[in-house]
């Protein structure tokens, strides 16, 4: 399995080598879209690789924040298909984070409800804004979803590859 730093530099680099393809051959009106799509493909690749599942670099670039991913790391086995699927992992580790950042707000609101310092924010009327601008920016939303599952299929691809030459060779 090749080591975080070599996911990490081909992450980046095909990343920055999108950047100007997207200058010279797509039409700008399209351009915003396609810049959306690389960078959620980096973040994809960087902050939500498909190595979470286990204490990597991936995992310690979290800082104290990754104590977000402990749960994760005791639920999903290393490299099964839920981490290292092509489409499956990625969404799910965005599904996690965003689940795992709701309980966290609705918790913390809850508290401060019971000490007399509740947030004047109904999570249900949120939520539906929050479904709200999904339909609205249907364009944007699949930009951010195309360039999340590619970084995370850049990553499990890589796994894939070095693993059938290392058994070839």
């Amino acid at each position: 399995m090749p080591s975080g730093k070599v996911h990490d530099w081909v992450t980046i680099g095909t990343a920055l080598g999108a950047i100007p393809l997207t200058g010279m051959y797509l039409p700008p009106e399209t351009r915003p879209l396609a810049w959306l799509a690389i960078a959620s493909y980096a973040f994809s690749g960087i902050w939500l690789s498909s190595d979470l599942d286990v204490d990597s670099s991936a995992y310690r670039r979290w800082g104290p924040l990754r104590v977000l991913w402990y749960p994760y790391q005791k639920l999903v086995p290393h490299r099964s298909w839920i981490s290292h699927g092509l489409g499956v992992g990625p969404i799910l580790r965005v599904v996690y984070l965003v689940g795992v950042l709701l309980l966290l707000i609705f918790g913390l609101n809850w508290v401060l409800a019971r000490v007399g310092l509740a947030l004047q924010v109904d999570p249900h009327s949120w939520l539906l804004h929050a479904t709200d601008w999904v339909f609205t920016y249907q364009r944007e939303v699949w930009a951010l979803l195309i360039g999340l599952v590619a970084g995370g299929a850049v990553h499990s691809l890589l796994d894939f590859a070095h693993t059938r030459l290392k058994r070839w060779f």
